[in-house]
């Protein structure tokens, strides 16, 4: 796989896995290996961006409590614990923009299953998020959440190659340590949603997140007057937008700012998720690789922490583009859990928009 020199960015960032991930995701080493087919819809034909165009990246957020520790049981095949956040970034090339896809955890769609004896137990329509929790492994896991992303937006390959070209997960427990890190996130507090767990946390006040007040801001769900996941997408968002804002000014100030906090928090490269020449998905006896000295280690990706550094300058200076999200209706399943049910034509025609243009003659 070609790797071009100079990629360094600004990207976006993502939440509590956010870190870096959003510096250096930006990237987008030159020739990548979407190959997604023209395609006919409601009569019209649609065409495909050039794989050189675009590149993809996944940002994927999981709720494990393992506290950056590794810890996998064989035995087992569906603790791998739940993608609270998930963002898609797609980096157009040709008009220097990236759009941002934030997906609401609980979004209903097909995910695989995986049975106790760790084979493929087929696909059941549950809430996105429980997609990572199947699988032995941390790779196994991210490799599940890729592929329900792509099933949900109907860019997925039958042979389960990867249209989805990179991800970076990362364990959100260590959000606290990642804003430690950055000097802590200044962010507008837009609710009195948090005031049980934190007094100073009130609406209308602007202060900037310490210790445990990060977690509480970009985690807390449950107890407050909106129990779906809008209100933490939304409270998400606003943590985003700062941290990239502080991170971009570190990145400018340092070049080698990256380095540091991926080392910081604990970097493992997945060797197993790898692209290879022309396909998706390279499956081997490799397994993930700790690539820091660190005793946690947060994050996971499947591109190697040398490029990862040095992404961010091909796309530093393109327009990072509002976050969007699929809209939908909520609804209490007879699980008994929320249920979020995406609008008829809702992720295709966000698919068609951003991953191809009309054929002439439509």
């Amino acid at each position: 796989m070609k790797r071009t020199m100079a990629l360094r960015k600004k990207v976006v960032c993502l939440l509590a896995m956010a870190l870096a991930l959003l510096m250096l995701c930006g990237t987008a080493m030159a020739d990548n290996f979407s190959f997604l087919p023209s395609r006919t819809e409601n009569g019209k034909e649609y065409l495909a961006h050039p794989s050189s165009e675009l590149t993809t990246i996944l940002l994927i957020g999981y709720d494990h409590y393992a506290n950056g520790q590794i810890e996998e049981e064989p035995s087992q095949y569906h603790l791998g614990g739940q993608s609270d956040f998930l963002l898609l970034l797609v980096i157009d090339h040709k008009n220097q923009q990236i759009h941002q896809l934030q997906f609401d955890r609980d979004t209903m769609t097909p995910i695989k299953l995986v049975a106790t004896n760790g084979k493929d137990a087929g696909t059941r329509r549950l809430q996105l998020c429980l997609a990572h929790a199947y699988g032995r492994t941390r790779e196994e896991n991210n490799q599940n959440t890729i592929w329900a992303v792509e099933k949900l937006l109907g860019i997925e390959k039958a042979d389960d190659g990867a249209e989805i070209d990179y991800y970076i997960s990362m364990d959100i427990s260590g959000i606290n340590k990642l804003n430690e890190l950055v000097g802590g996130v200044t962010v507008t507090i837009p609710n009195d949603d948090l005031l049980a767990l934190d007094p100073t946390l009130k609406g209308g006040e602007t202060i900037k997140l310490t210790g445990m007040q990060a977690e509480y801001f970009t985690r807390t769900r449950y107890d407050t007057a909106e129990p779906t996941n809008e209100a933490r997408m939304a409270r998400q968002r606003i943590y985003l937008n700062s941290l990239e804002t502080l991170l971009e000014e570190k990145i400018r100030a340092n070049v080698n700012y990256v380095n540091t906090l991926l080392n910081e928090m604990g970097m493992i490269f997945d060797r197993t998720t790898t692209l290879d020449s022309g396909f998706g998905f390279t499956t081997d006896d490799a397994t993930g690789t700790a690539i820091t000295d660190t005793t946690d280690h947060y994050l996971m990706a499947n591109v190697s922490i040398d490029n990862l550094a040095l992404l961010a300058n091909r796309v530093m200076d393109y327009e990072v583009l509002d976050v969007e999200t699929l809209n939908g209706v909520h609804s209490l399943g007879s699980d008994e859990h929320i249920h979020f049910d995406l609008y008829e034509n809702e992720a295709l025609n966000w698919t068609l928009k951003t991953f191809y243009t009309e054929a002439a003659g439509n």
